[in-house]
């Protein structure tokens, strides 16, 4: 990958990891819209919030204004504000997404999107040399309260070879 747009959850769970540098290795440039990281800057006291706008101080991250594409605010409304910006904006600069959430996943999908899991990341930082192993990630995850279900573990592990 060279650019991937990201969602906020994926991001709060590598900045909660202190995997982001990991995640801009494996992922390229990634770019926040602006709906998204307002969520983080208005409120750094929110778990990992204030490591992500660090991330932006230290170009780790490129926030970019939200687009114009308004097709998802009325064809998806269970989704929330972040992830129809973040849909929104992989269309118009016809980029991947980084999201996690089901019916996100699906909405972009549904647009052509190319869609990639933190999961995903973490198998590619794995065959890139990048981290050891996929398993202690994924239970600090969990840790965390980061749902993941037993399928999706068990599949990202047997991928893993571990």
């Amino acid at each position: 990958m060279k650019v991937i747009v990201a969602d906020s959850s994926p991001l709060i769970v590598f900045a909660r990891s202190e995997l982001l540098p990991m995640l801009r290795r494996v992922a390229g440039e990634i770019i926040v819209p602006q709906t998204v990281y307002e969520e983080f800057a208005g409120d750094t006291g929110k778990p990992g919030a204030r490591i992500i706008v660090e991330a932006l101080h230290a170009e780790l991250l490129t926030v970019h204004p939200d687009s114009s594409v308004q097709v998802l605010a009325t064809h998806m409304p269970m989704l929330d504000r972040g992830e129809i910006a973040a849909i929104s904006l992989a269309i118009e600069l016809s980029e991947p997404i980084l999201m996690d959430e089901r019916l996100g996943r699906q909405a972009a999908a549904a647009h052509g999107l190319a869609v990639i899991g933190s999961a995903g990341i973490l198998l590619a930082a794995k065959r890139k040399g990048l981290i050891p192993a996929v398993h202690p990630v994924l239970q600090a995850w969990q840790r965390f309260g980061y749902f993941l279900s037993p399928a999706l573990i068990a599949t990202v592990l047997q991928r893993a070879d571990e």
